[in-house]
C-alpha cells in the first residue's frame, strides 16, 4: 500500500473540531460559562531574600530566561522585617486580585466571600 492511496477519513464534526469552526463557515465561540462563586484561590509570587553586609534585601523572584533584573527593596535590619515587607506585597496583590472578582460576579459587601476592608482599591474606582 503507497501512502498516496491512504487518505484518513475523518468525520464532519472532526473535520470541524480540527480546522477550528463550528461545521458552519464561521469559526467557533467559545462559551463563555458563568459560574456561581464558591471560594476564589490564588497561587501568589514568589519571593527572593538574600543578606548583605547593609541588612536583608527582598524582591520578587524574576526568571533567568526572561532578562529582567530584580528589583531589590532593603535594606531591613532583621529577618522578620524583611518577611513583613513580603506579606505587605502579597497582601497588596491578592486585594488587587480578589478586587476584580469581586467586581466580575458582583459579590455584595456582607457576603462570606466578599473578604475586602472597606477602605480598599474598591472604592478608588
Amino acid at each position: 500500500m503507497n501512502k498516496a492511496s491512504h487518505v484518513e477519513t475523518k468525520s464532519p464534526a472532526r473535520r470541524a473540531a480540527a480546522s477550528g469552526t463550528n461545521g458552519k463557515s464561521q469559526p467557533a465561540k467559545p462559551e463563555l460559562t458563568t459560574t456561581k462563586a464558591g471560594k476564589f484561590t490564588y497561587a501568589l509570587s514568589a519571593f527572593t531574600a538574600e543578606i548583605r553586609p547593609q541588612g536583608w534585601f527582598v524582591a520578587r523572584t524574576v526568571p533567568g530566561f526572561t532578562g529582567e533584573k530584580p528589583k531589590w527593596s532593603g535594606p531591613f535590619g532583621t529577618i522578620e522585617s524583611a518577611c513583613l515587607s513580603i506579606g505587605r506585597h502579597l497582601s497588596v496583590e491578592i486585594a488587587d486580585r480578589h478586587t476584580r472578582s469581586v467586581e466580575f460576579h458582583k459579590i455584595k459587601r456582607g457576603s462570606p466571600l466578599y473578604g475586602l476592608k472597606v477602605t480598599t482599591r474598591l472604592q478608588a474606582r
